[in-house]
């Protein structure tokens, strides 16, 4: 049987417009109907069987929480995001995969990603699995959203004849691959809220999803996959004061 990945949940963010309305400075604090965002997405990769040891990188301040008691480890965050998923990458690497090559990868989500299910991380990690990439993104179609009766209003790429948001689920196998391409990481990263921006750096502006994978996979030096999420929760998170209400009126207590 083939061993459950292990998921590293970034959970360092602070501030910003969320914590104005609600003040609460540690998004991973955040109580909706008294749970705590963190508790919630830890419960849902805990409960999944494709989930193994989960890493969590946030503040001391999380200890207090009750899903603590599921995780291997907390990292003390960095100086941004990306520092933060190398660290929580090494110490798995070093400390769950002994330093090994040619193991599964890492599964990476964070702390606002509440709208997971057990079922739907078990279905998106077995989907990952079977896609024999170093590195797979997921992306949600608009109509994904309408279809479902939940609100549609984010920030979409064209791509084809769709319109397509990201997801609260990663995966990345090449540590090395990762270390080498850290300036283009950070590029992309500063580029997240314009997607548009993300295929302009990358050369593949109109292009389809197969040429952008190549194309990511030719920056990255990594076999890069594209996959499309049939679930609207993937593409959902809680990133400011509008997300969190739809999360208290769609989350049960």
């Amino acid at each position: 049987m083939t061993a459950p990945f292990p998921v590293i949940i970034l959970a360092g963010g602070s501030g910003g417009p969320l914590a104005d309305a609600t003040g609460v400075q540690e998004k991973a604090l955040l109580k909706i109907h008294g749970m705590a965002m963190l508790d919630r997405v830890v419960s849902a990769f805990h409960d999944s069987p494709e989930a193994g040891d989960i890493v969590v990188v946030g503040s001391d301040h999380l200890d207090e929480l009750e899903c603590m008691k599921m995780v291997r480890k907390r990292i003390l965050p960095g100086i941004n995001a990306v520092h933060n998923l190398l660290t929580a990458i090494g110490y798995t690497k070093t400390r769950l995969y002994k330093g090994a090559s040619g193991h599964q990868g890492y599964i990476v989500s964070f702390c606002d990603a509440v709208f997971l299910t057990e079922e739907i991380i078990t279905s998106t990690l077995r989907t990952i699995r079977g896609s024999d990439a170093d590195i797979v993104l997921h992306y949600v179609e608009r109509r994904t959203f309408e279809a479902a009766g939940l609100p549609a209003e984010r920030t979409y790429i064209a791509i084809g004849e769709g319109r397509y948001t990201g997801t609260t689920i990663y995966y990345v196998r090449a540590f090395s691959k990762v270390l080498t391409s850290l300036d283009k990481l950070a590029t992309m990263r500063k580029n997240r809220k314009d997607p548009q921006g993300i295929l302009r750096v990358i050369g593949c502006e109109g292009e389809d999803f197969p040429k952008i994978e190549a194309a990511l996979g030719r920056h990255l030096d990594a076999k890069v996959r594209i996959l499309i999420s049939p679930h609207p929760e993937m593409g959902m998170d809680v990133d400011k004061p509008a997300d969190y209400e739809l999360a208290k009126r769609i989350l049960s207590p």
